[in-house]
């Protein structure tokens, strides 16, 4: 099978290339200045020269807080080259595997939310991912959604790289410890991806749900990254409204993965364990 993976330079997109050096199927990775994807026709002649079977969109703009600034390009990203991809891929009849996030959902409470809660971001990150998944929604191509949460992996920024330097370099750390959520290995996420493209079961639900299991705060999430890495530096835990962001961000995304697991057949770590072995492996 010939699969396009899009956004290649970025945290998910090379963990992708790192998870399928052994894959039987064929994969071209795609950065932005090799396809740009906010140009219908690069796509469409892109799909007809590499005679691409699935479509992996790993392309996001994921900066949360300068979308709130920058919302023509987030629109341009999330919303625009989205659409571009589903209208390739009902003209030329393929599927696509495509990321979203968390943020669409709107949380005050700790019960787990599944795919069908309520939908009401409360940040314009989360605004544009979700205009994005209403296009797939409505699309008549065989497409998917999949939200995920506080991804991190070996790649890019994220919170545990970043967690790690400060607590290295920092007499002490201000995290907050009133915003719950599930990490996500990336790497656990490819592997689930990529088992969802072996069943061929694309069709079943538009949206799942993916992170690894259980749940925590960013404070506690730090204080299992320091014990882990033996890292002393103390931690003071702050609540949100002591915190400057020029976004706000959800108290509670405590997401529910029963139909991913069902549908597809796929046993999800818990968050510490993924979180030791990424880790064992960080150097």
């Amino acid at each position: 099978m010939r699969i396009l993976v899009t956004g290649s330079s970025g945290q998910l997109g090379q963990q992708f290339k790192n998870n399928v050096s052994k894959s039987d199927h064929e994969f071209y990775f795609t950065a932005e200045d090799e396809l740009d994807i906010t140009k219908k026709k690069e796509i469409l002649d892109y799909i007809i020269i590499y005679k691409i079977e699935i479509i992996i969109n790993c392309a996001a703009y994921t900066n949360v807080n300068n979308a709130e600034t920058n919302k023509k390009q987030a629109i341009k990203v999330n919303l625009d080259a989205v659409r571009n991809l589903v209208e390739v891929c009902e003209e030329k009849k393929i599927k696509m595997i495509h990321f979203s996030t968390d943020y669409v959902y709107s949380s005050d409470n700790l019960s787990p939310i599944d795919e069908e809660s309520n939908i009401n971001p409360i940040n314009y990150y989360g605004i544009s991912k979700r205009e994005g998944e209403k296009i797939i929604e409505k699309s008549s191509s065989d497409s998917i959604i999949i939200r995920t949460s506080w991804l991190y992996s070996m790649y890019g920024n994220n919170f545990v790289k970043t967690m790690i330097e400060k607590g290295e370099n920092q007499e002490k750390i201000y995290v907050i410890n009133d915003q719950f959520g599930c990490p996500t290995y990336s790497k656990d996420l490819v592997e689930c991806t990529l088992n969802i493209i072996v069943s061929n079961k694309l069709n079943n639900y538009k949206v799942y749900n993916f992170s690894n299991e259980g749940y925590t705060n960013w404070y506690d999430f730090t204080k299992k990254i320091f014990e882990l890495k033996k890292i002393n530096c103390p931690i003071i835990a702050v609540s949100s409204d002591k915190y400057k962001s020029v976004a706000k961000r959800p108290k509670y995304c405590i997401t529910d993965k029963s139909r991913i697991k069902d549908i597809f057949n796929i046993t999800i770590r818990k968050w510490d364990e993924a979180l030791e072995e990424f880790l064992i492996n960080y150097k």
